[in-house]
């Protein structure tokens, strides 16, 4: 029988899960281990989630912002095989909103190359660490959910980066940024600075420390320049 969701209960349990399965990955993270951080006994867990492959989906729409976790029935079922990559992959679509770099893609260099740039790297900077849990929980259990890693390294990265080595493509053949041996590898190499600053930087024992404030400034000021200089 499917139980009402109490106020706020399946966030924390999400919440927890995620961070429980970051740590110790997929497979080593205990059922007992997300009841003790989520503050609940473990037979509460059940009431939310059938199992362990059921907090992982929830897990990731969590961290994606899903809306679809506050309508759900519960206890949450097991996924059907593809279903997380799916959800995943909707998710994704839902929240790829990057109006900097595309418009930029498909217009003419303005009068200040520098600001173009530096909106486009705080979109993506920013983008990256709305979503950094996610991110991190990808990757951290790649192992066990391959085609969940696949939808958001293939599918939903890949493209993003080759959306960016377009734009620094086309601002080379416009005059405004300087030539690069090749824009794949520079945009490969802008948007993995990112990534570690926005994402990896909070669960690295010594970039945990760096303020989010001036994670943000420090990849700001040190790419957009390294970008702009001829």
């Amino acid at each position: 029988m499917s139980r009402v969701r109490a106020a706020n209960r399946i966030d924390h349990i999400a919440d927890a899960a995620t961070e429980v399965f970051i740590i110790h990955g997929y497979a080593a993270a205990k059922i007992a281990q997300i009841a003790e951080r989520a503050r609940v006994g473990p037979g509460t867990i059940y009431l939310y989630a059938a199992g362990k492959e059921a907090l992982f989906d929830l897990a990731i729409r969590r961290a994606m912002e899903d809306p679809s976790v506050w309508t759900m029935s519960f206890p949450h079922p097991a996924p059907e095989p593809g279903a997380v990559a799916d959800a995943l992959w909707r998710c994704l679509q839902n929240a790829s909103h990057f109006p900097q770099l595309w418009l930029a893609t498909e217009s003419p260099p303005p009068e200040d190359i520098t600001a173009e740039v530096d909106g486009i790297i705080r979109e993506l900077y920013r983008w990256l660490h709305r979503y950094r849990r996610a991110i991190k929980l990808v990757e951290r259990c790649r192992g066990e959910w391959p085609d969940v890693s696949q939808v958001f390294y293939r599918r939903f990265l890949r493209g993003g980066v080759r959306r960016l080595a377009d734009y620094l493509q086309r601002r080379t053949k416009d005059g405004a940024l300087p030539a690069r041996p090749d824009h794949l590898a520079a945009a490969h190499l802008i948007v993995e600075s990112l990534i570690w600053m926005a994402v990896h930087r909070e669960w690295s024992s010594d970039g945990a420390m760096i303020p989010s404030a001036i994670a943000e400034e420090t990849a700001l000021r040190m790419l957009v320049p390294a970008i702009c200089s001829k």
